[in-house]
């Protein structure tokens, strides 16, 4: 499944569309529970996908449109590997929230869900990006926050990034070793979703969502039409 989704991911960069960086997700028990899987899953990020806070959606522009709250990094400098990760969480140059699109649909049989969610770049649809990033003086820190995420004005979920496992700076060493498998790094200026601590919300037209934080990226919102 990782294959095909490296070739698609290929046919897409050669008709022009521009990698703005990679996701992990399934990283905490919750999810994991929603979705019926028992380990990670990796997709990718592109730049005709990234969407500024304040906006508008169309969700026919979509397919059974969901959203996830989660904590996002921006890489200060080329990863060379994920050892030297390990040693060098200051490669990580601001912290942020941001709302995470998905195209919540399955259509083969639950026996075969990784493989379906894995192929078809782990459901990702897009990303809702905060107006300001703020910079990561320590990368624990991101373990201790907490995320919140409203509908409406309504708190659905809150949630701190240790519920993701290994924290959201785990995340980001696992990434880098899934990428070391397909002879690909991660690279300076790269967007990287750390994984939700939260479930995944399904959407309607006419709600407006936010997803907010104390200290990084303070909110990420967008409104959903039709």
């Amino acid at each position: 499944a990782y294959e095909l989704q490296f070739q698609v991911a290929a046919l897409r960069e050669q008709r022009g569309e521009q990698l703005a960086g990679y996701k992990i997700g399934c990283t905490s028990r919750v999810m994991q529970n929603q979705l019926g899987l028992d380990r990670p899953v990796f997709g990718h990020i592109w730049q005709a996908e990234l969407y500024p806070s304040g906006g508008t959606l169309h969700a026919s522009g979509f397919d059974g449109l969901a959203i996830e709250g989660e904590f996002a990094v921006r890489l200060a400098c080329d990863v060379p590997s994920a050892q030297w990760l390990r040693q060098n969480p200051d490669a990580l140059a601001a912290g942020f929230v941001v709302i995470e699109l998905h195209n919540y649909v399955f259509r083969g049989i639950p026996e075969r869900r990784a493989a379906e969610l894995i192929a078809n770049n782990a459901i990702h649809a897009g990303v809702v990006l905060p107006v300001e990033e703020t910079p990561l003086e320590c990368a624990e820190t991101l373990s201790t926050e907490e995320v919140r995420v409203l509908r409406n004005g309504e708190l659905l979920g809150q949630a701190a990034g240790s519920e993701i496992d290994g924290g959201p700076i785990s995340s980001v060493v696992r990434l880098a070793e899934h990428l070391e498998e397909y002879g690909r790094r991660l690279r300076r200026g790269q967007l990287v979703l750390t994984g939700s601590p939260l479930p995944l919300w399904r959407v309607a037209v006419g709600d407006l969502i936010e997803v907010e934080c104390g200290q990084f990226g303070k909110i990420a919102k967008v409104r959903i039409d039709d």
